[in-house]
């Protein structure tokens, strides 16, 4: 399985990746940060349509009470 790590440039390794791993020797420190960005991710959109939930349910409210 190639390495699922990227280069300086930005470029995707072309390395292979180690045994029980998706990244090679030289990228495994980028592990850590893939899973980390993909939860800081999640929470983003999370927060971005509780948000828009909220703020829908608040017109709604608003809406109802103004007549």
């Amino acid at each position: 399985m190639q390495c699922r790590g990227t280069t300086k440039k930005g470029d995707r390794c072309k390395r292979e990746a180690r045994e029980g791993s998706a990244f090679c020797a030289i990228h495994v420190h980028q592990e850590g940060r893939e899973s980390q960005a993909h939860s800081e991710e999640w929470n983003r959109d999370a927060l971005v349509k509780a948000a828009i939930g909220f703020g829908l349910v608040a017109a709604i409210v608003l809406f109802r009470f103004r007549r």
